[in-house]
């Protein structure tokens, strides 16, 4: 009799510690694709910062200082130039921060906690994108238009308003295309990532 308990609770043993190392590879399995996912993320932030001052070095500064000089928009420009740069490099911090978190060997409740924190550095910075864009478009729309460099130049019979409305909503259209952009590149990995963490969720 004793033999028989003896043979019953080790193969007791053995299912507890096969359902434990499932739990645990499907953890590892869990980190690997989280933190190659951030690791994207990471470098599709790091491209979006890099590729525009690689575009700016063929621009015309001449022709851009002048532009910015006849509407007045010098230092509106390089105050919101500076501050768009500090916030990105904090987003590129934040989303490097993320990725060595997530690749950390910790327990499952940790890496369901820095999913979390990655989703949201990601929403964050898709809005923070959408109004910055949004705010310096209407900003330079403002001043540009009520500018006496720009308002010499239109004829006698226009329509400033109509204008206005005209600009406004193809403006809109762009930052709609540009949401759009956002959604579709890391709207797959907020997918991914949000099935990575249901998946935990169901282990734990």
């Amino acid at each position: 009799m004793n033999q028989l308990e003896n043979i019953k609770e080790l193969w007791k043993q053995q299912e507890t510690e096969s359902l434990r190392f499932s739990k645990d590879e499907l953890q590892g399995m869990m980190r690997q694709r989280s933190s190659s996912v951030v690791k994207w993320i990471l470098i599709i932030s790091i491209l979006e910062f890099i590729l525009p001052n690689i575009f700016f070095l063929f621009t015309d500064f001449a022709a851009s200082r002048e532009f910015n000089e006849k509407y007045g928009l010098t230092n509106m420009v390089n105050i919101y130039l500076g501050i768009h740069l500090v916030i990105i490099l904090v987003f590129i911090y934040l989303f490097f921060r993320n990725y060595r978190n997530i690749s950390a060997d910790t327990s499952v409740k940790m890496l369901m906690q820095h999913i979390i924190s990655t989703r949201k550095t990601v929403k964050y910075y898709i809005y923070y994108n959408l109004t910055i864009a949004a705010i310096i478009g209407f900003h330079m729309f403002y001043e540009v238009f009520n500018s006496k460099a720009f308002l010499t130049t239109l004829p006698e019979k226009t329509n400033i308003a109509l204008v206005w409305i005209i600009s406004s909503i193809l403006f809109v259209l762009v930052l709609f295309v540009l949401w759009c952009i956002y959604k579709l590149v890391f709207g797959y990995f907020l997918k991914k990532l949000t099935r990575n963490y249901q998946e935990l969720e169901q282990a734990e």
